[in-house]
């Protein structure tokens, strides 16, 4: 079989024997925490840069978690927060949480890190005081490392926009029940959480008076820079984002965004706002990142429709990260993530 169809469909099986003793009891988080270090100091050694993608997900009945792991290996990945997407027959099943992450770390304990739900409609427009709940329940009972990745305001993917989908144009108010519950279920259990929340000046004053509403509340802002509509983004850029950072000492941001050649097919614009015509990282944006890589982490944003393009996001991540400073690549391969994580520096 292709890696790619192992990949993408087919694992089920792979990812569910044993299951059962897989779901016994959750992840001992200090014996996960002593594997992650030894995998990165092996591949350190080895000469490598091994990084922690914080915010990838999956559909777990389309996975296969050992060809997955193989590949992290063969691309000499760090480790991976594979997040667990609930479908429509959980949702109907009444189910609010899934013990995916016991199944990936009792599997693959160097490789995977627990991860809480991504959180998506239906579960955060129709039943979101249950399904926040029962996050919220897994987190305090030392279930993961962080909380998955929760759309606030989301437009359709690229490929969905391509298929014709609307089904995750997404319009969640930031500062309504929800975002008030989410913020402080992180300021309660001191787990970040992955906020997708596009870059319009419409949506960043909430943004803003959030962050500072809730200063113990830890928030990955996704994908820096992407701006899906130029035309509604006047005041985002390196600039601005300095100063909120100065501001509000508990954000931080994902480096998942597209190639200096990636188009959104909607505006038909190229939306990675980050690279110059050149292709390199424009200047103003390398010096941020770099006098803020403690700010900053390594992420590819696969997702259950393209686990089989995780040796192309892994190349266009490493040029991202070949683009830094070579003294704070490490920083942002791993080092803000393992502080994020577990309260300390990676030593």
């Amino acid at each position: 079989m292709k890696r790619r169809q192992c990949l993408a469909a087919g694992g089920f099986a792979a990812l569910w024997l044993g299951g059962a003793r897989a779901q016994e009891a959750p992840p001992n988080l200090a014996v996960l925490k002593a594997g992650y270090a030894r995998r990165i100091k092996r591949l350190l050694a080895a000469g490598q840069l091994p990084y922690i993608d914080v915010e990838s997900s999956c559909n777990p009945s389309k996975v296969d978690i050992a060809a997955l792991a193989a590949e992290l290996d063969r691309l000499h990945i760090g480790a991976m927060a594979l997040s667990s997407d609930m479908g429509n027959n959980q949702f109907e099943r009444g189910v609010r949480r899934d013990n995916f992450s016991r199944q990936t770390t009792a599997q693959f304990p160097e490789h995977f890190i627990p991860v809480g739900n991504g959180g998506q409609p239906p579960f955060t427009t129709e039943v979101a005081d249950a399904f926040l709940q029962a996050q919220e329940a897994a987190a305090q009972a030392g279930e993961w490392a962080l909380l998955g990745e929760y759309e606030f305001r989301h437009y359709p993917s690229p490929r969905q926009a391509k298929r014709g989908d609307d089904d995750r144009d997404v319009v969640i108010p930031l500062d309504g029940p929800v975002g008030h519950r989410l913020f402080a279920i992180s300021e309660a259990t001191g787990l970040c959480f992955q906020l997708h929340y596009e870059i319009e000046d419409a949506l960043l004053p909430v943004l803003e008076q959030m962050l500072l509403q809730y200063p113990k509340a830890r928030v990955v802002w996704c994908h820096v820079g992407q701006i899906r509509y130029q035309e509604r983004s006047t005041r985002y850029g390196p600039a601005y984002l300095d100063s909120l950072l100065s501001r509000c000492p508990n954000l931080y941001l994902d480096t998942a965004f597209g190639d200096a050649r990636s188009v959104y097919p909607l505006s038909r614009q190229r939306h990675s706002r980050v690279w110059a015509e050149n292709g390199q990282l424009q200047p103003a944006w390398r010096d941020l990142m770099a006098a803020r890589a403690n700010r900053f982490m390594s992420a590819l944003d696969l997702g259950g429709d393209r686990l089989d393009r995780i040796e192309e996001y892994d190349k266009k991540h490493r040029y991202f990260l070949g683009c830094l400073p070579a003294e704070v690549r490490q920083q942002v391969a791993f080092g803000t993530a393992w502080r994020l994580m577990f309260g300390e520096d990676f030593a």
